[in-house]
């Protein structure tokens, strides 16, 4: 199943996607899922921002990314993408992705350019510690079953 591992590249949370879905289409449950999870995770941690690795990844379930596209509208947090194939892209450039941010080679091109852009903003305290080289899921599987 699809997931999210939080890593810290040059002080900024990178998430590196694993275990691309194979779905390939509209409404996959399991991509809706981790994009709820990280939803709770960036409301838990009270990041503002995402620089998502796709890690050059073919392809994309359509799902993760329309759904993503959505978490950025609704937060408000920095969205930002690396390793992006070119039916992703596409697929981003859709939904204007490129109105703030382009997408990025690789994540350290993203966080400087997010340093650039919100001077600070990688170095804002958290709610939370975020639980580097864990599965997202599981981490908010966990966080879930405390409460």
């Amino acid at each position: 199943m699809m997931d999210i591992i939080p890593t810290l590249i040059d002080g900024a949370v990178i998430c590196s996607l694993v275990n691309s879905c194979s779905y390939r289409a509209r409404a996959c449950q399991d991509c809706d899922q981790l994009v709820i999870k990280i939803h709770n995770w960036l409301k838990h941690t009270s990041l503002e921002y995402m620089v998502v690795d796709l890690q050059d990844e073919k392809e994309i379930c359509p799902t993760f990314l329309q759904e993503i596209m959505q978490l950025r509208k609704r937060l408000r947090v920095q969205l930002l993408f690396s390793g992006v194939m070119v039916q992703s892209r596409k697929l981003l450039e859709g939904f204007n992705y490129g109105d703030t941010f382009p997408i990025f080679l690789t994540p350290e091109d993203a966080v400087r350019a997010l340093r650039m852009q919100n001077p600070g903003l990688t170095e804002a305290p958290l709610k939370t510690p975020v639980l580097f080289g864990n599965s997202l899921g599981k981490t908010m599987d966990a966080i879930h079953q405390q409460f």
